[in-house]
C-alpha cells in the first residue's frame, strides 16, 4: 500500500547538516558494527536502484553515487553518523520521500509512545521565521508562557536563522525551504517524555527570552501500524456552524479516520458549504484521497496517475451514495504535502473546489517503508505522479486559487485570514445557489 507522507523527508536535509535529534540512542561500537554498517549501506543503495521509478535516474549516475559514499562508511562509528551519510546519499536524488527514520522515533507498540513526548506547541514558517501557531491548553508550552505569534530563534543548540540561511543556498523552492525548516523545528519539539527542550523565543516586537519546555506524554488516539509504516497520532476536528458552513480538519491520511469522516460528511445538509483544512497535513495513505473525493462528487473524475518504473496506476474517483455536493473550499500551506496535495489539486482541476492559502511544498511521490539491518526505517519513493492535466506536483506544488498569507500579527490577534476568506466565498456561493429557482449547490 503506497504512502505519501513527507514529514520525515522534510527534516532529512537539515538533519544531515545539523546532526541527529537529541533523545535518539547512539549505537555502541561493537565487533559486528562494521558488517551491519556495510549491509545497511548496500540495502539502501540496492533498494533505490531496484525501485526508483525512473530507470535512468533523471541522468544521475546512481552507481557513481554509491562509489562516492561507500569510502566514507569507515567514518560512521555509530547509527547517527550512518544516518547522516545515508541521508546525504539519498539527497543526491533531489527528490522527496527518500529518508532514514530512526527506529527510536518510530512507534509500533503502545509502550513506545512515551518516546514521542510533546511540548504542545505547533509551528510553521512565516517570512523565513519559525513561528508558533498553536499552544494547546494545559500543555507544557502553555505552562512555559509560549503563545501564538512567538518566533523560535533557537531550539536546543541550533540557531534557526543559521538553518534558514543554509536552506536558502540549497537550491530548494521557498515552499520546500519552509517545509524543511518547519519540519526540523517541529521534530525538536517532540522528544521522549521528560526531556527538557531549551528554546529561545521572541514575541513580535519583544525581547528574546530563554525557556525550557519539558515534553509530556502525548494524549490522543493512535493508529495501528500498517506493515513497516509506524503508528501515528491522529487528530480530527469537525464543526458545523449555525451559518451553514462546516469545517473538517485532520492531521494525516490514515484508514482509521475514514469511517468517521464519511459518517460526518453524510450528515451535512445539502445546502451547506464545506471547508477541508489541509494546512500542515503531510499526507499518508495515497488511496485515501480517492475515497474522500468519492464522498464529495456526483461525477466520476481522476486525481491523476502514478507512474511506476513499469506502467502506471490511475487514481480514479467514483461517486458514492449520499455524497456531499455543496460548495467546497480547501485550505493549504507549505506544510501541505503528498496526499494533501493530490487531493487539493485533484479537486481543483476537476472544478469541484476552490483552493485558498499558500503554495504547497511540492512533494507528491508515493512511497513505502522498509526495515534496515540497523533497525532503522528507509522511506523510498516508488512512483511519480501527474495530475489529469499532466502537471507534476513534485518540485512544483499546488498553486491556490486565492493566495493568502498568514502573519504573526494574525496569530497574536487570533485571526485566520485564510479560513475567513474561504468562509466568505462559501457564503457567497450558497447565496447564489439559493437565488436560483430550484438551484442546487
Amino acid at each position: 500500500m503506497p504512502f505519501s507522507s513527507t514529514a520525515n523527508w522534510c527534516a532529512g536535509l537539515v538533519l544531515a547538516w545539523a546532526g541527529f535529534s537529541p533523545g535518539a540512542a547512539r549505537a555502541e561500537e561493537a565487533a559486528g558494527w562494521p558488517a551491519i554498517r556495510e549491509e545497511t549501506f548496500a540495502v539502501v543503495w540496492q533498494t533505490v536502484n531496484d525501485a526508483y521509478f525512473d530507470p535512468k535516474f533523471g541522468g544521475l549516475d546512481w552507481a557513481a553515487v554509491r562509489e562516492k559514499y561507500r569510502p566514507q562508511l569507515a567514518q560512521a562509528a555509530g547509527k547517527p553518523e550512518l544516518r547522516a551519510l545515508l541521508q546525504a546519499m539519498l539527497g543526491e536524488l533531489q527528490k522527496t520521500h527518500f529518508a532514514i527514520l530512526p527506529r527510536e522515533t518510530a512507534v509500533y507498540q503502545p509502550g513506545e509512545r512515551m518516546r514521542i513526548g510533546t511540548t504542545g506547541a505547533d509551528v510553521k514558517v512565516i517570512a523565513r521565521e519559525v513561528v508558533i501557531t498553536r499552544v494547546r491548553p494545559g500543555s507544557p508550552a502553555a505552562g512555559a508562557g509560549l503563545k501564538p505569534g512567538d518566533a523560535v530563534r533557537r531550539v536546543n543548540d541550533q540557531e534557526v536563522a543559521q538553518i534558514a540561511e543554509f536552506l536558502a543556498g540549497s537550491g530548494q523552492t521557498p515552499a520546500r525551504q519552509a517545509a524543511h525548516l518547519g519540519g526540523f523545528v517541529a521534530s525538536r519539539l517532540r522528544a521522549p517524555v521528560g526531556t527538557g527542550v531549551p528554546l529561545v523565543v521572541a514575541a513580535p516586537g519583544g525581547e528574546a527570552r530563554l525557556v525550557t519546555v519539558t515534553c509530556a506524554a502525548t494524549e490522543g488516539t493512535w493508529s495501528e501500524p500498517i506493515g513497516n509504516f509506524p503508528a501515528q497520532l491522529i487528530e480530527r476536528e469537525t464543526v458545523r456552524g449555525t451559518d451553514g458552513i462546516a469545517y473538517l480538519r485532520f492531521n494525516v491520511f490514515l484508514p482509521s479516520l475514514m469511517k468517521d469522516i464519511r459518517a460526518w460528511l453524510r450528515k451535512l445538509p445539502p445546502g451547506d458549504g464545506l471547508v477541508i483544512d489541509l494546512r500542515g497535513n503531510p499526507g499518508g495513505v495515497t488511496l485515501m484521497a480517492q475515497g474522500i473525493c468519492g464522498w464529495l462528487t456526483k461525477d466520476e473524475f481522476s486525481l491523476g496517475k502514478t507512474h511506476l518504473r513499469k506502467g502506471f496506476i490511475g487514481l480514479a474517483v467514483t461517486p458514492q451514495e449520499g455524497a456531499f455536493l455543496g460548495p467546497l473550499a480547501v485550505l493549504i500551506d507549505s506544510g501541505s504535502a503528498s496526499t494533501s496535495e493530490i487531493l487539493a489539486v485533484g479537486l481543483q482541476e476537476a472544478g469541484r473546489a476552490r483552493v485558498f492559502g499558500e503554495m504547497s511544498v511540492g512533494a507528491a511521490l508515493p512511497s513505502v517503508f522498509k526495515t534496515l539491518p540497523t533497525g532503522d526505517l528507509l522511506q523510498y519513493a516508488i512512483a511519480d505522479l501527474q495530475t489529469p492535466k499532466g502537471v507534476r506536483i513534485e518540485g512544483r506544488g499546488v498553486t491556490p486559487d486565492e493566495a493568502i498569507m498568514l502573519s504573526r500579527e494574525d496569530l497574536v490577534a487570533g485571526r485566520d485570514p485564510v479560513l475567513a476568506a474561504a468562509r466568505a466565498w462559501l457564503t457567497l456561493q450558497r447565496k447564489k445557489s439559493a437565488a436560483v429557482p430550484g438551484g442546487k449547490s
